[in-house]
């Protein structure tokens, strides 16, 4: 038995000589075709989407869009590849109309538009819910950690960069120790160590140069007025999890909307955790929705007191569980503390009332205390310190009514 065999090359075909023909009618590039050709380009701010009336013919901003977008429903990013999808892909073939603009022409649309391609993006999500693609009423939040191009070695602190100075100075003086002890003994006579002078002239000169980089670095650490910079990309963050190293990262926040799955918004910050994104990245999407109100799914990460009150105030409900930290199996945890909005004061488990007593301006909480605590039986149960402590951040209600729709809901 043979294997299957292919048809001879050199076989005549009567292939359909129109390249709509090849692609078919449900095709998502033709809807990537007639939603570009319904925006207004102008409008969104693309770079020479009027025609000059002078200079050579460029290529359209239209048809540069299309192959962009093309390019991210198919997961290609790079230009060059772009550049020989035009030649050799059916669907860029049709989308182009048999266009082939250079790696570098998409390159530079990409760069000098970033800005509108955002807008069309959110034209997009609007789009898509007038059409009933997108529910815009539960969102889903979550971000990632996306690695820099910078190196690790580029991560340098203040204590880092004066280590590094001190350590090259000790070197510097090292050689020029070494070179004294050289010129000493030529003026005795022994002229048989050119070769060494040279090299730790030579090093001499290397590490003066590490140094003044060095000190350029301080120099600009200092102006930022920053505890740690990455230098070559200052906008990165050491970010990482856990144990593991901490690399040059920025934190990548994405909306996603829960009933079609699509993502309607997305942003790019350099916070190491997630607990002051919910609000901004939140009422973001709210605005690419047009929503009167959204309700938003989200991890522990995100459950900071202050931003649920200021999601609250923007008619944006955030579900998320509540981070509470490690328990002291010993002693009554604080949710054994019953808070009484009226009276502003919290009932112990002994049943005496803990009033305020101070404010922790630093972590926004409100001190509580008794002195019931030097008498009470229950001392032992509760604290060993001298009184118990229980501290109520000062956007904890927003966090409780979170909390009483989550098992409202369930």
């Amino acid at each position: 038995m043979g294997f299957i065999e292919g048809v001879d090359r050199r076989q005549e075909a009567l292939l359909p000589s129109c390249v709509d023909d090849y692609i078919a009618p449900d095709a998502l590039v033709r809807v990537v075709d007639a939603f570009v050709a319904n925006l207004d380009l102008a409008d969104l701010g693309f770079d020479r989407a009027v025609s000059a009336a002078t200079g050579r013919p460029g290529y359209h901003p239209a048809d540069m869009l299309r192959l962009y977008i093309w390019g991210y429903l198919n997961q290609v990013r790079s230009s060059r590849i772009l550049e020989r999808a035009c030649g050799r892909d059916l669907e860029a073939l049709w989308l182009m109309r048999r266009l082939a603009p250079d790696y570098r022409t998409i390159a530079a649309f990409r760069h000098d538009n970033p800005e509108a391609i955002v807008r069309a993006s959110a034209t997009f999500v609007q789009f898509c819910r007038e059409q009933g693609l997108i529910g815009g009423r539960t969102v889903a939040l979550d971000g990632t950690k996306m690695r820099a191009v910078a190196s690790a070695k580029n991560i340098a602190g203040a204590d880092r960069l004066a280590r590094d100075i001190a350590h090259t100075e000790r070197e510097i003086a090292y050689y020029l120790d070494r070179l004294d002890v050289i010129d000493e003994q030529v003026t005795q006579g022994f002229d048989d160590q050119p070769a060494h002078r040279e090299a730790f002239a030579g090093a001499i000169a290397s590490l003066q140069r590490r140094k003044d980089r060095l000190a350029k670095r301080q120099s600009e650490l200092a102006k930022r007025e920053e505890k740690v910079i990455v230098f070559g990309e200052p906008e990165a963050r050491p970010m990482g999890y856990g144990r593991a190293p901490k690399l040059p990262s920025y934190n990548l926040q994405s909306v996603v909307d829960v009933k079609s799955g699509l993502i309607i918004h997305h942003d790019v910050f350099n916070d190491a955790n997630d607990s002051h994104l919910l609000h901004p990245v939140s009422l973001a999407a709210k605005d690419v929705l047009d929503a009167d109100e959204l309700h938003v799914l989200t991890d522990g990460g995100y459950s900071n007191a202050e931003e649920v009150a200021r999601c609250e105030s923007e008619a944006i409900i955030v579900s998320a569980p509540i981070k509470r930290g490690a328990m002291n199996t010993e002693h009554f945890r604080p949710t054994q503390f019953v808070y009484d909005d009226e009276s502003d004061t919290i009932r112990c488990p002994a049943g005496q009332t803990l009033r305020r007593s101070g404010k922790h301006t630093r972590n926004r909480a409100i001190r509580y205390r008794t002195s019931a605590c030097k008498s009470c039986a229950l001392k032992p149960r509760c604290t060993p310190g001298v009184q118990r402590t229980i501290h109520r951040l000062f956007d904890q209600s927003a966090l409780d009514r979170m909390e009483a729709r989550i098992y409202a809901g369930a």
